[in-house]
């Protein structure tokens, strides 16, 4: 699998990173660490700019050396990315020239940074960057995944390849999915059977499978409630209303409340 990680040097980013590892212990794996630098090069004096490249390449280094000794497949390699470009055609570029199937990236929580959970960076990279995406809070630790939720709004999913993406043990470790319909209006009962015969199809595990309406689901209490019932949040890629609802960095449901939950964004 090809992996990319974005760090800023943050406590946040470096938790990201040992969570990408745990989460890849058993796949072999190319890693490529990714800082991106806004450096106006214009402003800086050559003295200046050389001191805060040197020290950029060695917190840079530093964190690939970390990350090298955290993990424990042989089969992981590293690679060192720096790029100058704004973020959005930093990540592209990378995720297009090393051919990237996941990314991950930290998620700030409130009471750390003052500001919503997953910010207006990782926020930008969800909505715009077509691949899929782990994003894990700060602080929270790996474990395996056993109950994942699922909320899905029908009326964009209207063929059968928009789930396929549930057959890829990769990225989809659970043993049981709960489904979050958020559509009350769509006749779901044919996309039910859609959904449960491509999760079960490679898997032996009793799935727990249900439905909830989208005003059990879009409340705070809801979301809160869930920290504990569940161990990651899924959204499928084409589902845009239901991240804005969740994640908008403004006005989405987690910028209120302190979630606790990695949420993986996947796309087709």
């Amino acid at each position: 699998m090809n992996v990319l990680i974005l760090t800023d040097f943050s406590e946040v980013s470096e938790n990201a990173s040992k969570y990408a590892l745990d989460f890849l212990r058993e796949t072999p794996s190319t890693i490529s660490l990714l800082n991106i630098q806004d450096i106006n090069f214009n402003m800086e004096s050559s003295e200046k700019l050389g001191k805060k490249m040197l020290l950029i390449s060695e917190k840079m280094h530093a964190a690939i050396e970390n990350l090298k000794n955290y993990s424990t497949n042989p089969e992981h390699k590293f690679h060192l990315n720096l790029s100058l470009d704004n973020l959005i055609t930093a990540v592209r570029r990378c995720v297009e020239e090393k051919n990237i199937d996941l990314i991950f990236i930290g998620a700030a929580s409130q009471t750390e940074h003052k500001h919503p959970l997953l910010g207006n960076h990782a926020y930008e990279i969800i909505q715009k960057i077509k691949c899929n995406i782990l994003a894990v809070p700060g602080k929270v630790h790996f474990v395996d995944p056993k109950r994942m939720i699922l909320p899905i709004d029908y009326s964009v999913l209207s063929e059968r390849k928009s789930f396929q993406v549930l057959r890829d043990r990769n990225y989809v470790k659970s043993e049981s999915l709960t489904i979050v319909n958020v559509n009350e209006n769509e006749n779901y009962a044919l996309k039910k059977k859609m959904i449960q015969e491509l999760w079960e199809s490679d898997s032996k595990e009793n799935m727990d499978y249900r439905f909830l309406n989208k005003n059990a689901f879009f409340n705070s209490d809801f979301l809160l409630e869930i920290q504990d019932k569940f161990d990651v949040i899924v959204i499928l890629g084409k589902n845009l209303s239901i991240s804005d609802k969740l994640l908008n960095s403004r006005y989405g449901l987690f910028s209120k409340i302190c979630n606790k939950l990695p949420i993986l964004i996947l796309h087709e």
